[in-house]
């Protein structure tokens, strides 16, 4: 998946959960480009079976578009997080350039980086819990 569809799906996905209708204007409006530009990439998007235009103008993602919100949408947490917390990149730039290197890699990859924030995750709930029973009591440390 090319990392410009990537964007769109993604911000398809975040006016949808904002409770918002999606529209191709709406889209344009989020993403700083021409209505235009947005067509063509709902025209792609339909094609490759991601997301549907309906009644009034209404863009919403399909199984499909929701399952690649899935898969990518840790990966892009991760690697964004990483841009602006370990290099100092803008939230912006941190955004556009994740998608960038997430277009450029295989499904496959994409899951594997999925699964190490997932991982990730879990460690720290796990170093959270840890060090309250640290503070807690010293006889915690056995229950590592």
């Amino acid at each position: 998946m090319t990392s410009s569809l990537l964007g769109y799906i993604m911000a398809i996905d975040a006016l949808d959960k904002k409770g918002a209708r999606v529209r191709s204007v709406d889209l344009a409006g989020s993403l700083g480009v021409a209505r235009a530009s947005v067509c063509k990439a709902l025209d792609r998007l339909s094609e490759n079976g991601y997301a549907v235009r309906g009644e009034g103008g209404n863009v919403r993602l399909t199984a499909k578009g929701k399952e690649a919100v899935g898969i990518y949408s840790p990966a892009r947490d991760l690697l964004k997080g990483a841009l602006t917390e370990k290099l100092g990149l803008g939230e912006a730039r941190a955004e556009k350039e994740a998608l960038a290197a997430l277009g450029a890699m295989s499904t496959d990859t994409v899951q594997r980086i999925a699964r190490l924030y997932g991982g990730a995750e879990e460690r720290d709930k796990n170093a959270v819990g840890i060090r309250t029973c640290q503070r807690a009591s010293e006889s915690c440390k056995d229950a590592r």
